[in-house]
């Protein structure tokens, strides 16, 4: 019914103008510069002088574990779905060395930030505990150690306090982008500037991997609720190009459907143009996807022009999945219904097989449908052959300003009001 009402509003906008849980993915650079020791008493950098073997072993085996997961992350940001459970292994494997630790191991520092980068790749923060109870960390590092344990565990005003004064380019090379990402995380919903910047420095500090892939894919549509639609289209389109094979990519199709949806300013065929235009050609399969999600998006928030755009724009992909062509016809034929085109509307919504379709895109070429006939006011029977109520062919270009199609528009706008307020004491008294 709320999805209803929602197209229903489309009907009126177009007749009367006729969250920290997620898991974060890093692939550590694993530079150890020798630097000295800053007098301030900053974070802490590695050391490798008098070591025994078996403690250069062990050090080894970790750091061996954590290359190998950021190997395995770069596979899934370009579509190995495998590797999904290789990463699951991984992080096992990685907490089962970690919890081997004792007091002489978390003294090396080599230790201590691999087992940051695994909490922030949303490992079991609780292997840190030992970390956090010892003395072996300085000032410095015990804020930064017990603000990741609090981001992991979804503490988010603790985790803020704890890295209010980290700039994560004081950091350890290897866990600037980790860390940025991770307190980015921590900005999303009151702060965009804040986390726009935050992200900014993750997606440049770890350039390729899947740590710019999940900053872009949270970045792009705060750029979008910020009016910054320039650099988000530039930035969805570098996205696209690099990691629309990524399993997480769906993600951002719907974030950024959603963001633009909500812009009356991006209520058009520009946007679709653009982006269009800056796709490569031979593959706009995966276009296919971002353009049905925006149209989806856009009918539901009403912006028919650009649901309309953005399903014709899917019409001209030759290789696009039959599934989204469906859909594609569906949105726009839905976005036609409430316009001097509901006619051809009609037309369109009767050729669309319903036992194709999804729930969801049942009912809106239910209520497509009812929108479409109320406009022309004529049976289904007629609308399919093209014919109008006189039993005249219907003009080829759709109604003209003669057509009876105008003079009935105010009492589809007054059957789209009474289905918004039926909406809305329904969905009052089931949030009660």
């Amino acid at each position: 019914m709320k999805r209803l009402a929602l197209i229903s509003a489309a009907s009126v906008v177009a007749l009367s103008g006729v969250a920290a849980g997620s898991a974060f993915y890093f692939r550590p650079a694993l530079i150890f510069g020798q630097k000295k020791p800053d007098p301030r008493g900053d974070h802490a950098v590695p050391s490798y002088a008098e070591k025994s073997s078996d403690e250069l072993r062990a050090s080894k085996d970790i750091l061996r574990l954590v290359e190998r997961l950021g190997a395995v992350q770069d596979k899934i940001i370009h579509g190995d779905r495998a590797a999904l459970a290789e990463q699951g292994r991984l992080l096992n494997d990685i907490a089962h060395e970690v919890r081997q630790f004792g007091p002489e191991d978390w003294k090396d520092y080599v230790n201590v930030r691999t087992s940051l980068l695994y909490v922030l790749s949303g490992g079991d923060a609780h292997v840190l505990g030992p970390l956090i109870d010892g003395n072996t960390l300085g000032s410095a590092d015990q804020k930064l150690a017990s603000g990741i344990v609090s981001f992991a565990q979804g503490q988010t005003r603790a985790a803020r306090k704890l890295f209010l004064e980290i700039d994560p380019r004081s950091l350890d090379v290897s866990l600037v982008g980790p860390f940025a990402l991770a307190r980015a995380s921590l900005y999303l919903d009151d702060n965009r500037e804040k986390a726009v910047e935050l992200l900014d420095d993750a997606r440049l500090a770890c350039p390729h991997t899947a740590i710019d892939e999940a900053a872009a894919r949270r970045e792009i549509p705060i750029l979008i609720s910020m009016g910054q639609k320039d650099r988000a289209l530039m930035m969805t389109t570098s996205y696209v190009r690099e990691f629309g094979k990524s399993i997480y990519a769906w993600k951002l199709f719907r974030d950024f459907a959603e963001a633009t949806g909500k812009r009356s300013d991006m209520d058009g065929s520009e946007t679709v143009d653009r982006l269009a235009a800056s796709f490569d050609p031979e593959n706009m399969q995966i276009a296919s996807e971002l353009f049905i999600d925006l149209s989806g998006e856009a009918l539901l928030q009403g912006r028919l022009k650009l649901a309309r755009a953005a399903a014709e724009r899917i019409l001209q992909i030759s290789d696009a999945p039959p599934e989204i062509l469906d859909k594609a016809r569906l949105y726009r034929a839905a976005a036609e219904a409430p316009s001097a085109d509901a006619r051809n509307a009609l037309l369109a919504l009767n050729q669309i097989a319903a036992d194709r379709l999804s729930d969801e895109d049942t009912e809106i070429r239910e209520v497509a449908g009812f929108i479409a006939n109320s406009v022309v006011g004529e049976k289904m029977d007629n609308a399919r052959y093209g014919m109008s109520a006189q039993g005249t062919k219907a003009p080829a270009g759709g109604p003209t300003p003669e057509d009876p199609i105008f003079p009935k528009a105010a009492a589809v706008l007054g059957k789209a009001d009474a289905l918004i307020k039926e909406a809305d004491q329904i969905i009052a008294r089931s949030e009660k």
